[in-house]
């Protein structure tokens, strides 16, 4: 059989991209599935355009695999505890691993237990049905079927033509961005703040020093937005005000200040690392405007420390809104509410 084009293999890439940046990440499942996707893909020795079933117990298999090691106590900064892989309460199959630790050994003794080993992979398998399977193609709610159909089959999934072949040849790609974003997700639960937020680890210090200081805008940022919340338009109080990067800092890493605004905490804390609604976009535009004509009586100091020219960040928030509408992933509106990009950010940029 061929191979897929090249057309079929950016489509590919855009769409486990539109997957991992969606934002609507509860547990730490999906990246998981994706790995194991990847990995199985990579074992079933495919190389051209076929279809490729995947039994369902092989995935759970990856997920043992995966989670068992996480399921192991983590050493913080205070005290050693299991990290949590999900906003609420802990995920079942790290309960289950958790469980499956205090009776037995290592993971080759409880592969080694046939009786035991099946019965926990009847288990995980089951989970993997019943959430990730059918979550993990959802973008902006809605269900894009690119890797597998949703079908009725208790046993597995048919990865559709070239779709083996895409994670094969993409396999470092796709398991590099989905581990990545598994590791960020575990950072933003807050039960682990006791083991992550409470030391200073490499990548902090390599990457996020300069990020540090952004609070200092804060008297700026409010009095150019009238002490209103840029994204819900309350006014902001003495003490639930947060500086937040509009164009994400997972996105690109710039401080400036015209892509830093004054929000609520609890918008800042729903926003995440999601890009904001049209209607925010057209109120933060607006308020550059009115922040470019306060730099005209700025001290040159104060205008080189702030980065206060607005041309770099729109040029900025251009790249990302053309990429989000590109791979037609979601932006946030409000609350837990997010939004398929319409078209319109590219008249309010160009302006």
């Amino acid at each position: 059989m061929p191979i897929p084009s090249a057309t079929s293999q950016l489509e590919f890439l855009q769409n486990v991209q539109a997957v991992l940046e969606d934002g609507q990440f509860v547990a730490t499942y999906k990246f998981a599935l994706l790995v194991a996707l990847a990995d199985l893909a990579v074992e079933s020795g495919i190389e051209d355009d076929a279809a490729c079933r995947v039994a369902l117990f092989d995935i759970a298999e990856k997920f043992v695999d995966y989670y068992w090691q996480q399921s192991a106590p983590y050493s913080g900064a205070l005290r050693a505890e299991v990290l949590s892989q999900n906003s609420g309460a802990q995920a079942s199959v790290v309960n289950l691993l958790i469980s499956e630790r205090q009776r037995i050994g290592t993971l080759a003794q409880l592969r080694s237990d046939h009786r035991r080993w099946s019965r926990l992979l009847s288990r995980v398998a089951r989970t993997v049905r019943e959430m990730p399977l059918h979550r993990l193609q959802v973008v902006a709610g809605q269900l894009r079927q690119f890797m597998y159909a949703h079908d009725d089959d208790p046993n597995g999934i048919v990865l559709l033509p070239g779709v083996a072949f895409h994670l094969r040849r993409f396999h470092p790609l796709v398991t590099g961005l989905a581990r990545d974003r598994w590791m960020a997700q575990i950072r933003r639960i807050p039960a682990n703040l006791y083991a992550i937020g409470q030391t200073q680890d490499l990548e902090t210090f390599l990457f996020a020093a300069d990020r540090l200081p952004i609070a200092r805008h804060m008297p700026k940022l409010r009095a150019c937005q009238g002490g209103y919340c840029l994204y819900c338009g309350g006014r902001l109080g003495d003490g639930d005000a947060q500086v937040d990067h509009f164009v994400p800092w997972s996105l690109h890493r710039f401080d400036g200040l015209p892509n830093l605004v004054a929000a609520h905490a609890h918008c800042n804390r729903d926003k995440r690392d999601l890009l904001a609604a049209e209607v925010h976009l057209e109120r933060w535009m607006e308020r550059n405007e009115a922040l470019c004509r306060t730099s005209s009586t700025s001290t040159a100091e104060d205008v080189a420390d702030a980065q206060l020219d607005a041309g770099p960040a729109r040029r900025i928030a251009a790249w990302a809104y053309g990429r989000a509408f590109d791979i037609r992933t979601s932006v946030w509106l409000k609350g837990r509410q997010t939004e398929v990009l319409g078209g319109r950010f590219r008249s309010l940029l160009s302006a």
